[in-house]
C-alpha cells in the first residue's frame, strides 16, 4: 500500500508512542549535553518505567544500564534511539526483535540528503519498522513530548513540573526547531499538552498525529505547522475527525514561495504542493489558516478556549473597549483590515455605558472608557458586561495599553463566561512579558493576543471555520 493510500493511525495505534507506559533510552549517557543525557533529564517528571541502554556503562546515577534492548525482559512501549546514524539500523533491528512497540530516531542523513544512499537507508528503516508492526518517528526529528504524563521523549528542554490547563493545545510540527521555538510559549503561560514532531516522516506523519489527537481527552485544540505531505487526502480525513470531535485546528503551511519549496526538499524531502490547493483543503476541513507563524499559538489557544461557543451565522462583529481613544482607533483600523465588522451598540447598551464611563469618554464602538478606568477598574468590568450582552456583537476586544496585573482579571473572565462570548485581551505594551501578561494568558475565558491584527484575524477565522464534517 502506498503512503498516500495508507490508513491513518488511530489513537490506540499511537498510544505506545504518545502515552507510553515504559521507555527505553538507547544511547543513555553520563556526558553532559549529549542527546542521551538530555533525554534522561527530560524524563524527570515521568512516572513510568525507564530502561537505560548503554554499551559502555554499567550504571548512570545509580540506575542500571543494559548493554542491549534485547536484555530487557519487560515490555517496552517506546524506544528513543539517541545513537549515531551509523548504528541506527542495527539498533532498530534489535528493537524489532525485542518487540518494542514504537521508536524515535533523532539521527539525520537520510532522504533529506536527496541521494540514492540516503533514500535507500530511510527505506530500510521503514521496512524494519513495518515488518515488526512498530511505529516509527523520524528520522531527523527532535522527538516528542507528552506534557500531561511527563513522557518527554526528546532532547529539547521543557520546564519540569509543567501542568496544562483549560484551553490546552497540542503542537504538531514537521520541523523540530520550529516546534522548540513555539513550545516556549509555555514559559509565558500558554497551555500545551503535547509537542509532537515528525521529521522525515518515514512512518508516523503529521496527519497521523492529528488523527490520534482527535480523540485525546486532554486536548482542546491543535496548532499545526508543516512543510508538505505525500497525501493531502490523509490530512483532510484527519482534520475532519478532529472537527467531529470538536478539536479546532490552527495551521501554518510552510514552503509557499519558490525558494521555500526548494528548501523543503533539502530539509525533510516533503512534497510541498500548491499553496492555493492547501488553502482550499484547510477551508473544507474548517481549519483556520495562519500565515504568520508568530500568531499560530495564540490563534490555536483562542480557538481551543472558545471551541464550545456558538459561531456567528454571518461575518463576525466585535465591540472594542479601551482606556484610550488612540488605542480604540487602532483596533477599529485593524478590524477593517481583517474584514471584521464594528457596528454601533444598541441604545440600551449605549445608556449602560454612559452610566459607568466619564462624560468625556465615548459610549459607542470603539468605547473609550478613558484613563480613569485605571483608577476605577470596575468601569471596565461594567462596560465589558454591557458590550458582551449586546446581541449586535459576537465578541469583545479589550485593548490593554500598559503592562499591569489587574486585580479584576478573573472578574473579566467570569463576565465572558456568563455572557457566553469570546473576550480577547490585546496586550499592546512593548513589555511583552511584563506584569499581568502571565495572569492574562492563564485566564480560562479570555484569549490573550500580542497584536491587534492577530486578534482580528483569529476572530475572522473562528467565525468562518466550519468545514464539511
Amino acid at each position: 500500500m502506498s503512503d498516500a493510500a495508507r490508513e491513518l493511525y488511530s489513537k490506540e495505534a499511537l498510544t505506545p508512542l504518545i502515552s507510553p507506559r515504559s521507555i527505553a533510552v538507547i544511547g543513555a549517557s553520563d556526558r553532559a549535553g549529549s542527546l542521551g543525557a538530555r533525554v534522561m533529564a527530560n524524563l524527570g517528571d515521568y512516572s513510568g518505567a525507564v530502561f537505560l541502554i548503554s554499551e559502555r556503562l554499567k550504571e548512570i546515577g545509580g540506575q542500571r544500564c543494559h548493554a542491549s534492548i534485547r536484555e530487557i525482559s519487560e515490555p517496552v512501549d517506546c524506544a528513543v534511539l539517541a545513537v549515531p546514524a551509523s548504528a541506527i539500523e542495527a539498533v532498530l533491528e534489535d528493537c524489532a526483535a525485542a518487540k518494542v512497540r514504537s521508536s524515535i530516531i533523532f539521527a539525520s542523513g537520510y532522504a533529506e540528503l536527496g541521494t540514492e544512499e540516503g533514500l535507500a537507508a530511510q527505506e530500510r528503516l521503514k521496512m524494519i519498522a513495518h515488518a515488526a508492526g512498530m511505529r516509527l518517528v523520524g528520522p531527523n526529528t527532535t522527538g516528542i513530548a507528552n506534557l500531561v504524563s511527563g513522557a518527554h521523549c526528546g532532547f529539547a528542554e521543557f520546564p519540569h513540573g509543567y501542568s496544562p490547563r483549560n484551553g490546552t493545545i497540542a503542537l504538531v510540527s514537521q520541523s523540530g526547531a520550529i516546534a522548540l521555538g513555539l513550545s516556549q510559549a509555555a514559559e509565558r503561560g500558554s497551555s500545551l499538552s503535547h509537542v509532537l514532531t515528525a521529521g522525515n516522516s518515514v512512518d508516523v506523519d503529521i496527519a497521523d498525529y492529528v488523527s490520534a489527537l482527535a480523540d485525546n481527552e486532554t486536548v482542546d485544540g491543535i496548532a499545526l505547522v508543516f512543510e508538505g505531505l505525500t497525501s493531502g487526502d490523509r490530512l483532510e480525513r484527519a482534520a475532519a475527525a478532529a472537527a467531529r470531535a470538536g478539536k479546532p485546528i490552527a495551521v501554518t503551511k510552510l514552503g509557499s514561495s519558490r525558494l521555500g519549496a526548494e528548501a523543503v526538499a533539502y530539509h525533510t524531502a516533503s512534497k510541498v504542493g500548491c499553496p492555493r490547493e492547501w488553502s482550499a483543503l484547510f477551508a473544507r476541513c474548517g481549519m483556520v489558516e495562519v500565515e504568520d507563524l508568530a500568531r499560530l499559538i495564540e490563534t490555536a489557544t483562542f480557538l481551543a478556549k472558545f471551541r464550545n461557543l456558538p459561531k456567528p451565522a454571518v461575518a463576525p462583529a466585535v465591540a472594542i473597549l479601551a482606556s484610550s481613544g488612540g488605542m480604540g482607533i487602532l483596533a477599529a483600523d485593524a478590524a477593517e483590515r481583517n474584514g471584521v465588522a464594528t457596528p454601533q451598540p444598541s441604545e440600551r447598551t449605549r445608556m449602560r455605558l454612559a452610566e459607568v464611563i466619564p462624560p468625556f469618554g465615548s459610549p459607542r464602538n470603539p468605547c473609550d472608557a478613558t484613563a480613569q478606568a485605571t483608577s476605577n477598574p470596575r468601569s471596565i468590568l461594567a462596560s465589558a458586561a454591557a458590550l458582551l450582552s449586546d446581541n449586535r456583537f459576537d465578541a469583545l476586544v479589550l485593548v490593554w495599553a500598559k503592562a499591569w496585573a489587574s486585580p479584576y482579571f478573573h472578574d473579566l473572565s467570569d463576565v465572558a463566561k456568563t455572557c457566553g462570548k469570546p473576550l480577547c485581551l490585546v496586550w499592546m505594551s512593548q513589555w511583552g512579558d511584563g506584569p499581568g501578561s502571565g495572569e492574562a494568558e492563564r485566564l480560562p475565558n479570555v484569549a490573550l493576543f500580542r497584536s491587534l491584527d492577530s486578534c482580528m484575524a483569529a476572530i475572522r477565522g473562528w467565525a468562518g471555520a466550519r468545514g464539511d464534517v
